[in-house]
């Protein structure tokens, strides 16, 4: 990855559009102060996410806008867009080039694009996340952020050594985890309150529904006392009524042999005594009757107020059925909610897996693609390594017209400077230089003739002398080509000086060009040579990426597969939810049924007792209407026996003792008749009452009333303990049992909510303590690293002395601030604040360059950060940023002549129109002439000391994973996994 360009529109002193080239290798870039250098500095951290506007040098963000001068206006909208190249795709999209935009108008509204598509500024700074670029990354280091460096405390110091760990990905992540933590801890909170409450519902409800189970019992209990007690007082009447009808017949036969007496002692009596005898038998006859009728009216009477006790207590439980329907009902609409939404659950579930399917489909058609991928480019690294085979021959040849190229253009030189005269101190001046770079040149041709020579002049060449003059020829060569770039330079200042000749060299069809046509050949030879190398290191490259990201494929496609067994489990535990639910409904619908049965039965028992109401009480008016009938003809009867006793009262007086007998004895049968049909009543109120009240027949427990072994009393008294117990149960709940199952149910709901949130933030703490483990130790490793590579660095450029940085806090990495203590040589180690200008200068920049040396930036900006340099240290500086050239970008604004001379191309910026900056590009010619200008770098030789790791560090120990079974989802820990 590297910088392409940078094209700026209304930004600070660039009103025009103005699109600047970035070369690979060092830049340097120049100009006075005050032309707007730092400008580009600015623009390219605005574009990077900068959102302080102090940073950026202006009181407000508006103030980076072009704000016009004596001869224009000012703008309304400043962008500035960067281009990366990615070909090795270090940030994260799958793009070779990719644009960063940002817009500014001045109504304050701000936009950012990712090759011209819209973009937030969190897609941006998570883009270039740990590669060391950004806006607070040590990708753009300027000399007010050394000084921030070494000044600010030691905990504002982390960022330089959290990007190089890259770890900034794992703080965002941590954060992340750490507000979820939270909001799931309020969520259990919220839940927990919710579960309290359900509790004390739960709690209330099952104590009402034991109160209620219990009531029922000892209902069912009272029922079968009662039961019993009845069965028994039956029995006792039954018994009764045997013994009663035992003495009816027994009176009555005692009745008829008195009957039987009287009649044969009227047997003597006139036609009238028969008459009184038929007579008083219709009276008697009459009067039993009129009992009987007084007898069957009261039964009627008792019946009639049953049945209206009976009515009311029907009446009040169609009430109560018609609520349990209603709750019932509301039961069931319930039940077919909960099954629509689990139904919608399992179609869900479903539709996952088949994404989950098709992903799978998709990553192993993408392992097929890298597989081919990485044969193509196999065969593309053997065509290329055949190419540079070729390209090596081609320059061969190059480089002999090269050398007869040059021998023209020195002879050629020769006899023009000959010819010519000047006399302006810029020609001399060049003149001389010109001179020096011929004589030079000529000497070197004059040695290699010589070499020629010599080598011509050996009959039998050897080995050793074939070496040797190989050699001398390269050496000599590689002098030629350096000298020729003298030569062309002189002859550009030579140029300027003078005028004829140096027009002809310069020419198209000049000399001069053909060589650098030559050169440039042999550069762009070069060029494909390092380009396929390039090529084939990249498709090497891409090779090893293709192979991790088969892996990671395979690897995704088995998370799949596991995610599917899951969401396979989830699916079938909620078709398992809709069934208990169907199931539930099923049986909703069932009590339903019996409730509607049991209110049509209770409806027609209700009729039915009305009608038996209305008919009784008719049948109680006819007999008050007999009644009164018999009673008028019993009244006239005793009248006509009056008259008929007065007249056969001398007959009666021999019979008086018998009548009396008979009376009595027909007293007695009355009262036998009486206590029969009171018997019968009471049997008959028994049966009623018991199916009143029990809404069963007494009869159907015949067979029990033989085979009861308690007493009366005992029953009595035990149904009036249990009758104690149902009293002392108070007031019953009797919907509790049902509304405890539903309560029961939510309260079961939320207790495996608590525990699914439970397992949720033990999860969150684990990923927390994971990512502050591995942060950790990715800190700490990087941390040793740069400690080690600062103290050699440190040593390298002040050749000698020593380095170190020290952890405030060692048993808090994370957080821990970084102190800096330096000892140039011949001082003592001290804290870098009591250094002078330059040594906290050279120091930051060894801090610097040891982090590129754990992980460099793939491109960086210096601004004048060598500005309070001294000469050999900038030489060192320079050296140092050469070898680091290899592997970054370098764009280093300054001053330094030293500086510039190790650059690979220069910026130029000006200021011709007073508040519009300019830039213009230069381009250095080659390798050889990079390496004439810094020749006076000094590689010193340096030996790296070994540096003890930070003690006493504490490493929090990484949190034992979790492993989920499919089946039941049971979680293990991984210390908790069984020996195999």
């Amino acid at each position: 990855m590297f910088l392409k360009n940078l094209e700026i529109f209304g930004f600070k002193s660039f009103p025009d559009r103005v699109k600047i080239e970035f070369a690979d290798g060092i830049t340097a870039l120049l100009g006075p102060n005050g032309c707007g250098k730092s400008n580009v500095v600015d623009a390219v951290k605005w574009v990077l996410g900068e959102q302080s506007s102090r940073t950026l040098r202006a009181d407000k963000m508006e103030d980076v806008i072009f704000n016009g001068t004596e001869k224009r206006n000012q703008l309304n909208i400043a962008e500035v867009t960067l281009t990366i190249s990615n070909e090795k795709g270090l940030l994260n999209l799958d793009l070779s080039e990719i644009a960063i935009k940002r817009r500014l108008y001045r109504s304050g509204e701000s936009e950012y694009f990712i090759n011209n598509q819209p973009a937030k500024l969190r897609e941006i700074r998570e883009l270039f996340w740990d590669t060391g670029v950004g806006k607070a990354a040590y990708s753009v280091m300027e000399q007010g952020k050394i000084d921030q460096i070494l000044s600010s405390k030691p905990e504002e110091r982390r960022y330089l050594f959290e990007e190089a760990a890259g770890i900034t990905k794992f703080k965002v992540k941590r954060q992340d985890a750490e507000r979820k933590l939270e909001k799931t801890q309020e969520n259990m909170k919220q839940i927990e309150a919710a579960l309290a409450e359900v509790r004390r519902s739960y709690d209330t409800l099952k104590i009402q529904s034991e109160q209620t189970i219990k009531y029922r019992e000892l209902k069912d209990a009272v029922f079968e006392h009662e039961r019993d007690i009845q069965l028994l007082r039956l029995k006792s009447f039954v018994d009764g009524l045997a013994a009663k009808k035992q003495s009816l017949k027994e009176a009555s036969e005692k009745r008829d042999s008195i009957q039987e007496q009287i009649d044969g002692i009227h047997g003597l009596l006139s036609e009238n005594m028969d008459i009184v005898n038929e007579m008083e038998e219709k009276f008697n006859a009459y009067r039993t009757k009129v009992l009987n009728l007084a007898i069957e009216q009261k039964g009627k009477q008792e019946q009639v107020q049953i049945y209206n006790k009976r009515r009311s207590e029907l009446k009040l439980k169609l009430n109560q059925l018609e609520a349990k329907t209603s709750s019932t009902k509301e039961n069931i609409e319930s039940l077919e909610d909960d099954i629509s939404e689990k139904n919608a659950d399992v179609f869900e579930f479903k539709k996952q897996v088949s994404a989950i399917e098709k992903n799978a489909e998709d990553f192993e058609k993408n392992i097929d693609l890298a597989s081919h991928k990485i044969t193509s480019n196999k065969e593309e690294v053997k065509r290329l390594e055949d190419d540079i085979k070729r390209l090596d021959d081609m320059r061969g040849d190059m480089e002999l017209e090269l050398k007869s190229i040059t021998e023209d253009i020195v002879t050629e030189l020769d006899k023009n400077l000959r010819s010519a005269g000047y006399s302006s101190t810029n020609r001399l001046e060049a003149e001389k230089d010109l001179d020096g770079a011929l004589n030079r040149l000529k000497v070197l041709i004059t040695g290699k003739k010589a070499i020629f020579s010599d080598f011509a002049s050996i009959e039998n060449h050897s080995a050793d002398d074939v070496k040797k003059f190989a050699e001398d020829s390269v050496q000599s060569f590689s002098s030629l080509l350096s000298i020729s770039d003298e030569i062309q330079n002189a002859l550009e200042k030579y140029k300027k000086s003078s005028a004829g000749f140096i027009d002809e060299f310069l020419a198209p069809e000049g000399i001069i060009t053909k060589k650098r046509a030559v050169d440039a050949a042999i550069l762009e030879n070069r060029q494909s040579i390092e380009n396929n190398r390039t090529k084939i290191a990249a498709l090497i490259e891409e090779n090893n990426e293709l192979s991790v990201k088969i892996n990671d494929y395979r690897k995704t496609l088995e998370d799949l597969r596991v995610n599917r067994a899951k969401v396979d489990a989830q699916a079938k535990n909620a078709e398992d939810q809709v069934k208990l639910l169907e199931r539930q409904l099923s049986s909703e619908k069932k009590i339903l049924h019996d409730l509607e049965n049991e209110f049509f039965t209770e409806e027609k028992q209700l009729k039915q007792t009305e009608e038996d109401i209305s008919e009784l009480e008719g049948e109680i008016n006819s007999l008050e209407y007999e009644g009164r009938k018999i009673s008028a003809e019993l009244e006239k009867l005793e009248n006509e026996i009056s008259i008929k006793n007065s007249d056969l009262a001398s007959k009666r007086g021999k019979v008086d003792k018998l009548n009396a007998e008979l009376s009595k004895a027909n007293s007695l049968l009355e009262k036998f008749h009486l206590d029969l049909a009171g018997i019968e009543a009471d049997i008959r109120n028994t049966k009623e009452n018991f199916r009143e009240k029990h809404s069963r027949e007494l009869m159907e427990f015949e067979e029990r009333m033989f085979t009861i072994t308690s007493s009366v009393n005992d029953l009595r008294d035990s149904l009036s303990s249990i009758k104690q117990k149902l009293d002392s149960l108070g007031r019953v709940n009797f919907m509790a049992p049902e509304e405890f199952e539903s309560v029961k149910e939510r309260y079961e709901f939320l207790t495996k909510h608590i525990s699914d949130l439970d397992k949720a933030r033990a999860d969150l703490q684990r990923i927390t303590d994971e990512i502050t483990a591995e942060s950790t130790e990715l800190f700490l490793d990087t941390y040793n690293k740069i400690k080690k590579n600062f103290h050699n660095m440190f040593r390298r450029l002040f050749g000698g002395g020593r380095a170190e940085i020290r952890l405030t806090d060692p048993k808090n990495v994370l957080e821990s601030g970084i102190e800096i203590f330096a000892q140039p040589p011949g001082k003592k180690l001290e804290n870098i604040s009591l250094l002078s200008g330059g040594e906290k200068s050279m120091t930051a920049v060894a801090l610097l360059f040891a982090t590129y040396m754990v992980k460099p930036s793939p491109f960086c900006l210096l601004d004048e950060i060598d500005a309070a340099l001294d000469e050999q240290n900038v030489t060192r500086f320079v050296t140092t940023l050469r070898e680091f050239a290899n592997v970054s970008q370098y764009i280093v604004i300054t001053h330094n002549k030293k500086t510039v001379l190790g650059a690979n191309a220069m910026l130029g910026v000006t200021m011709e129109e007073s508040g519009v900056s300019k830039v213009i590009a230069i381009r250095l010619d080659n390798e050889t002439e990079l390496e004439s200008k810094t020749i006076d770098l000094v590689n010193e030789p340096f030996v790296e000391e070994e540096v003890e790791p930070e003690e006493g560090v504490y490493i929090p120990p990484h949190p034992p994973k979790r492993i989920k079974t499919v089946n039941d989802e049971e979680e293990i820990s991984e210390n908790d996994r069984p020996q195999e």
